[in-house]
């Protein structure tokens, strides 16, 4: 572990990242079976950490400036985060949700290999091992039901995972260098201004005050979510923080189990024990190398 309080206090950020990413999922699948739909969850979440993360920065008399130097990162951090939504959104509509996820976070690898390019990891064959094993256990834990397959759901679901790795990689640039809260706003107002345009004659607004209280916690998560996961990138390594975040899919598959009555095959079970055993096990390795 650590030894420093600033690697376990991004490590308890990621940890919060995955759980609030993974509880969205529940609340999504509450939301749509209310009539509601996807562009309308994305756009609430944009238009309410906007406003939100605003009022946080002018309470705290913060200034909306950025540095120069930060301003393109920056704007390319909240374009391609948005981006990479609506692709993962398109891949859903086309291939089994289950792949798509797959695919998606076949990232924490992309992360990896890019660490070790540029440097920042120094490659061995545990660190190696450890990513491989927690990707095989969301395969198991995946697993089960029909597989859907479509070269173009194949391709936004593969441009998603990209997308992702790339937010970790260059979060991991910007976010100690300013405020994780103002960081967390621009990237939010950028996908404000990328979304909005899709949503004209597309909103779906629930039918039922059960899918207006899943939308309004599922956007309570999102906010929790993206704030602490630019806090865990100002603090930890893009390749460590992205390792952590493969427990979302094992959050939302546990709690579609205890809230949704969704029965886990034994493979499922096996592939979530696998996924939470290497985070733990990942937690114990030297930061210079995980």
């Amino acid at each position: 572990m650590p030894t420093s309080s600033k690697p376990r206090l991004g490590i308890l950020y990621a940890l919060i990242t995955a759980c609030s990413l993974g509880a969205i999922t529940t609340q999504a699948k509450l939301f749509y079976a209310a009539d509601g739909n996807a562009l309308t969850l994305m756009l609430a979440r944009f238009v309410a950490s906007t406003l939100v993360f605003g009022l946080f920065l002018l309470l705290r008399n913060a200034s909306f400036k950025v540095d120069r130097r930060q301003r393109l990162p920056l704007a390319l951090l909240g374009i391609v985060w948005s981006a990479a939504m609506i692709c993962y959104l398109l891949a859903v509509e086309t291939i089994s949700v289950s792949l798509a996820v797959l695919i998606l976070y076949f990232y924490p690898l992309l992360v990896l290999a890019v660490s070790v390019l540029r440097g920042q990891l120094k490659a061995s064959i545990m660190l190696c091992a450890l990513f491989c094993a927690a990707f095989a256990g969301l395969y198991l834990a995946l697993a089960g039901g029909a597989i859907t397959v479509n070269p173009a759901g194949v391709m936004f679901a593969a441009l998603a995972s990209c997308g992702a790795a790339f937010t970790f990689v260059c979060g991991a640039r910007v976010a100690p260098n300013m405020s994780p809260l103002l960081v967390t706003f621009w990237v939010n107002a950028a996908g404000l201004l990328v979304i909005l345009p899709l949503t004209f004659g597309k909103l779906a607004w629930p039918g039922t005050t059960l899918g207006t209280v899943a939308l309004c916690l599922a956007t309570l998560l999102y906010l929790v979510a993206i704030l602490s996961q630019f806090e865990a990138l100002a603090r930890l390594s893009a390749a460590r923080a992205a390792f952590i975040l493969n427990l979302e899919p094992v959050v939302s598959i546990l709690l579609a189990s205890l809230v949704l009555g969704e029965t886990l095959s034994l493979v499922q079970v096996s592939g979530v024990i696998v996924v939470i055993a290497v985070v733990i096990l990942s937690l114990r390795i030297n930061p210079q190398s995980a």
